[in-house]
């Protein structure tokens, strides 16, 4: 895969004018130059033209710059990204993406092409990048949430000044929560763990078992509530009987059928009513004198059935017992004719042997017909069981029934008509219907279609072989970090340290005298969080450059020189630092910086810097711009007029 880097950054300002800020693929580029001069609005605009929905260029870059551009070239291939650029508030929708070869940027903001909105831009730099699935050119589709995407790539490319030194923030975002979320959930697919899909497929995983979790939950509330509403509905229903406005309910009738039944009552015209038929108590009290005789009879068969099931079991324990006792008798040779201990003539011993015989013979047979009663006997006490909660679950709500029409008969007694008797069943059964009959409609959600979707998507997923490739891909970064981390200046405890990457993302610094394991916020010194920065940011591009990962080989440096110039101001010499030890370790810094950099293929860098190393011929030759208070410059010139 072909490694992008950044080969001219334009600003555009009114009356035609243009700022052209160019670098040199796979080389360290650097600007020097006091503070205030926008060497730090690079990353803003960078970012910017990445499709970011913020802008996050500064006051002055906004009040006399229209918009701005980005060139990326990668092989022959080159990518131009523009976009106007607002005075205030967030990005502006519309952006200019130009893919193609010989690329150069226009004259004016008026030679910007290929308008297009923001997601479709960004689809279109993916698709440069390699990221996701080239060919897909949907930006609908490509933009589902927890896809990777062309905003989850500035972590590894950008080491900004409230990151390059922070004992809290490891990436260029991580502080931001939102963005937290994503670059953690992308971070496997970009050190090659997983591919696009399977990003896609353990997101919508989690997405569905929280779903079927929630509806799972739903579901029992609303059985455990349905039976309440069942009996409510029958005992409605057998009121409303009583006084003719409709049909007893059967024990079986469904739910659906009971709330139907209801809403006819409840839309009844009360003047068309027929007359309530009174032998509807008798039916339902001899009903339920059948039922409780019937419950009477089966429970004295299930006591039985239990009983002689016990002692079955105790009777065949005892007959086996008894059998192997009479078994040990054929060892005595009874029926040879001859006493067992001198050996005479016995034939008492003989008729005794057939005894036995046929004794053990009557055993064997009681112990097999007890072996096959019992099966037989449990088998019709579990059936006797189901028919006992069946005609109990019946005599319950036979009882509700008969009470909600003696309750009926109680207030019919102190009702003056039949008609007020009815309107106070339907004002009853109107009620219920509002407040509860709502709650009681099944889920449109299939869970057994849901469960399939979840069963399909854990075959996808397999965690197993993505924690296996993660953590390989931790260890390779791990190890290049380490490697890289001693080449850099450190105090204790990171000297000689070894660095530990995860994926989560953080990195543990084990020490080499007690091997404690250190967070990074209690490592300690702004020049071992530069260096554990620094070594991270380069290991995985290394990483990156191995795996041919879809990340641009660029990592923007704002300031190495923090530790030792954090008052900021003009453009300064190594000599002007009082201590020599921080001299040594610019120089040491620098030239891991260049080292680096000529190791990997396809890497550029882009340092801002407050320092000006003018005996390093390497720092000299990679000077793309001092904007000093000698040189006036500037990242926009000072001359530009403000926009109108």
């Amino acid at each position: 895969m072909i490694r992008w880097n950044l080969l001219e950054i334009a600003f555009y300002g009114v009356e035609g004018r243009r700022r052209i800020v160019g670098f040199r693929p796979d080389e360290v580029n650097v600007i020097t130059g006091a503070s205030g001069t926008g060497k730090s609005a690079i990353i803003d605009a960078i970012d910017y033209c990445l499709g970011s929905s913020s802008c996050g260029l500064p006051f002055y870059v906004r009040e006399h710059a229209l918009a701005v551009a980005a060139h990326w070239v990668g092989g022959e291939s080159h990518l131009i990204v523009g976009r106007n650029i607002p005075r205030a508030g967030k990005g502006t929708e519309q952006m200019f993406v130009s893919t193609g070869r010989h690329l150069s940027l226009p004259e004016n903001i008026e030679g910007l092409n290929g308008p297009t909105n923001r997601d479709t831009a960004r689809s279109i730099i993916e698709r440069a990048f390699g990221i996701g699935d080239v060919e897909n050119p949907s930006a609908s589709e490509t933009f589902q949430k927890g896809r990777a995407t062309v905003r989850d790539i500035t972590p590894y490319l950008f080491l900004s000044g409230d990151v390059i030194i922070s004992k809290t923030t490891l990436l260029h975002d991580m502080n931001r929560p939102e963005k937290a979320r994503d670059i953690k959930t992308t971070m496997p697919f970009f050190l090659g763990a997983v591919d696009q899909e399977s990003v896609l497929a353990e997101r919508k995983l989690r997405q569905l078992e929280a779903v079927l979790g929630r509806l799972e939950r739903e579901a029992e509330a609303r059985e455990r509530s349905r039976s309440r509403m069942t009996e409510r509905s029958m005992a409605l229903l057998t009121q409303a009987a009583a006084v003719g406005l409709a049909l007893a309910p059967g024990g079986d009738t469904s739910d659906p059928l009971l709330l139907g039944q209801l809403q006819k009552v409840s839309d009844t015209n009360l003047a068309e009513v027929s007359a309530p038929d009174g032998d509807e108590l008798a039916a339902l009290e001899s009903e339920r004198l059948g039922l409780v005789r019937e419950l009477q009879g089966r429970r004295e068969r299930r006591r039985a059935l239990k009983q002689a099931i016990n002692e079955a079991s105790g009777y065949e324990t005892a007959v086996s017992g008894q059998s192997h006792k009479l078994a040990l008798v054929q060892y005595l040779k009874l029926d040879s004719g001859k006493c067992p201990v001198c050996e005479a003539e016995n034939t008492v011993g003989r008729a005794m042997a057939d005894e036995i015989r046929s004794s053990l013979a009557v055993v064997r047979e009681e112990v097999t017909a007890v072996s096959r009663l019992r099966p037989e006997l449990a088998s019709e006490a579990a059936r006797l069981d189901d028919d006992i909660g069946s005609k109990s679950h019946r005599l319950r709500e036979v009882e509700a029934q008969v009470s909600a029409i003696i309750r009926q008969g109680e207030d019919a007694t102190k009702t003056a008509s039949l008609a007020q008797e009815r309107a106070l069943v339907v004002g009853r059964v109107h009620q219920f219907l509002e407040m509860t009959a709502q709650d009681s409609d099944d889920p449109s959600t299939n869970l057994a279609s849901l469960r399939g979707d979840i069963a399909d998507l854990q075959e996808k997923v397999d965690p197993e072989a993505k924690r296996s490739r993660l953590r390989d891909a931790e260890s390779i970064v791990s190890n290049y970090a380490t490697e890289m981390l001693s080449e850099l200046p450190t105090e204790v405890p990171a000297t000689n340290s070894r660095l530990l990457f995860f994926a989560s993302p953080k990195v543990t610094l084990i020490e080499p005298v007690r091997r404690a394991a250190l967070t990074l916020a209690e490592v300690g010194s702004d020049q071992n969080y530069l260096a554990i920065h620094l070594a991270l940011a380069f290991s995985l591009q290394k990483h990156f450059e191995g795996i041919n990962a879809p990340i641009p080989g660029l990592i923007v440096i704002d300031q190495i020189s923090r530790p030792y110039y954090p008052e900021g101001g003009d453009e300064k010499t190594l000599e002007e630092m009082a201590n020599n030890g921080d001299r040594a370790a610019m120089r040491k810094i620098v030239r891991f910086i260049f080292d680096e950099t000529a190791r990997r293929k396809g890497l550029q860098i882009i340092l801002i810097e407050h320092a000006y190393i003018g005996d390093d011929p390497d720092y000299v030759k990679a000077i793309r711009g001092r904007w000093t208070s000698q040189t006036k410059e500037k990242l926009i010139p000072p001359d530009w007029p403000a926009r109108v």
